[in-house]
């Protein structure tokens, strides 16, 4: 049997269509993009607003998870928890009115938490594991009415 350069140019080719369709599935199968949005909010009696949103990053870090807070009448400040992060699912943001705290879990795993007395925000994004003052930025979630 005689293969023909022809012959092994398809072959390559189609071997090449095929492994592209691989990863353009993969990538859809573990990555899921599109799900950006408010993962959760809670507001306090006091007025207090704090919500999580994910926005897709349609690239290999596929979405930044962040933690946004306001005061009554005050402006935006934000909170980094992930930018190589999965799809969260299952999120709720909750006030702790004992322990005066937000608390934030996905999939019933607590994954960052703000301390209204010290104004400590904590995050664990399964990389990092770390606590800072809050807010450590400016800026409104883009998925929230002002």
């Amino acid at each position: 049997m005689n293969i023909t350069p022809k012959q092994v140019g398809r072959f390559v080719t189609w071997g090449i269509v095929a492994a592209g369709v691989f990863l353009v599935v993969a990538f859809l199968v573990i990555v899921q993009p599109g799900g950006g949005g408010v993962l959760g909010s809670v507001k306090t009696s006091d007025g207090s607003e704090y919500v999580v949103e994910q926005r897709c990053n349609w690239s290999i870090e596929p979405y930044t998870v962040s933690f946004y807070m306001r005061s009554p009448d005050g402006n935006w400040g934000s909170c980094y928890i992930d930018h190589e992060a999965t799809r969260w699912k299952d999120v709720e943001v909750t006030f702790d009115e004992a322990a005066n705290e937000i608390v934030v879990t996905e999939q019933g795993i607590r994954r960052a938490s703000l301390d209204r007395t010290t104004n400590m925000f904590w995050f664990d994004n399964g990389s990092i594991n770390q606590e800072a003052e809050a807010p450590q930025g400016e800026g409104a979630p883009a998925f929230v009415s002002r």
